[in-house]
């Protein structure tokens, strides 16, 4: 059990980091190593800050430092892969064609036109007829739901992340204060060996 102030437990620190790296992410026009370097340096500056507010409340540098490493050798590697993926799609207009312009969005109105045309003049049956109306009414808009999809998985993604850092804190034992070391521990042998040999003491 984590006995700190919840804003200093790896999840909650993980997500003000990876906020704060989103809002930073933006202003890179591409990725590459140094836009990484440059990330990591703000995460450096953002478990400072944290870091000196934790002081204030807590005298456990050995926990802080454990947080620190858990998350920038598990939680910002990850997060780069995911932000990679994503500033690529960003910046190819999540994949829609021609990047979602205006010309794109025009010819998606065409084809339903197109093919409300194609159902008037075929013997085609008449349950067709509502998807070429869909498709002039809805097709400006695909680049947007394509946008809107990739958008909220990526949103997740990110969401796991957080989470993921909840059990990595526990299997690291980073919620485990080291300054409470163990009576036994600190006298040479284990709790239950120390209390056997109190007990066959005259």
């Amino acid at each position: 059990m984590n006995v700190y102030p919840t804003q200093f437990h790896l999840p909650e620190v993980t997500a003000h980091v990876v906020a704060l790296l989103e809002r930073r992410r933006l202003a890179f026009e591409r990725w590459d190593e140094k836009a990484e370097a440059e990330l990591t340096e703000e995460v450096d500056k953002a478990l400072a800050e944290a870091g000196q507010r934790f002081a204030e409340v807590a005298d456990d540098p050995a926990y802080w430092a454990r947080l620190g490493h858990t998350l920038k050798e598990v939680a910002l590697p990850r997060y780069f892969r995911l932000a990679k993926a994503q500033h690529a799609l960003e910046l190819s207009g999540y994949g829609a064609w021609r990047g979602g312009d205006f010309l794109s969005r025009a010819a998606y109105a065409g084809f339903g036109l197109l093919g409300a045309f194609v159902i008037w003049r075929t013997p085609i049956p008449d349950w067709f007829e509502p998807l070429p109306l869909a498709l002039f009414l809805g097709g400006p808009l695909l680049p947007d739901v394509q946008a809107w999809w990739h958008k909220r998985k990526y949103a997740k993604q990110l969401s796991h992340l957080v989470e993921d850092m909840r059990q990595e804190a526990v299997d690291t034992r980073a919620y485990q204060p080291l300054n409470a070391v163990d009576e036994g521990a600190t006298r040479g042998g284990a709790p239950d060996v120390v209390a056997a040999e109190r007990e066959r003491a005259p």
